[in-house]
């Protein structure tokens, strides 16, 4: 009799453990963050002179300079820099 509840019980058990192992489930969970893009700063400074000396001559110097940083989508920063002078005697 007790061989026969061991059984019964045994069985049951593994049914149980069987039907269990077979319902299960999954979940999975994506993030993506797409980084924000600073816009690129840039600074543009102009000056102009003139100057005449004695003897009637005129001397016009007119130069401007820009100079900016800009960063890529990849983080990586670049930084310019341009400067411009015309001169012009008459």
């Amino acid at each position: 009799m007790i061989k026969s509840l061991l059984a019964a019980t045994l069985a049951v058990t593994l049914l149980a453990g069987g039907a269990h192992a077979q319902s299960s489930s999954s979940s999975t969970t994506t993030t993506t963050t797409t980084p924000v893009v600073p816009a690129p700063v840039v600074t543009t400074e102009t000056s102009s002179q003139k100057t005449s000396s004695v003897n009637g001559v005129v001397t016009t110097t007119t130069g401007s300079t820009s100079s900016g940083t800009t960063v890529s989508p990849m983080g990586e920063t670049t930084a310019t820099k341009k400067s411009t002078e015309t001169t012009t005697v008459r």
